[in-house]
């Protein structure tokens, strides 16, 4: 096949007997399956690892105002459900 290569992967019992039932019942091979589940799981951690990083440039550039403090939150979540329930803290 043009544009692929060979990999040898040891996966468990139970992974392969569902790559086995799920080849069987789509027609599919195994190969094109776990191209799939692979290219899959690569553009879900992609996705995860953009979020964070970008959720940390964020963190990065912004000032202290942009910030509440632990303390403020965890009296203001400690407060939930009583009859004393605070506002949130801004």
């Amino acid at each position: 096949m043009p544009g692929t290569s060979p990999l040898s992967v040891r996966i468990s019992d139970d992974l392969k007997d569902g790559l086995s039932k799920l080849v069987e019942s789509t027609g599919r091979t195994k190969s094109f399956l776990t191209n799939e589940a692979l290219r899959q799981y690569l553009e879900q951690e992609a996705w995860q690892i953009q979020a964070i990083q970008e959720a940390v440039r964020e963190v990065e550039t912004a000032s202290e105002e942009d910030f509440i403090e632990h303390e403020k939150v965890d009296n203001w979540l400690a407060s939930w459900g009583s009859e004393d329930e605070m506002e949130p803290p801004r």
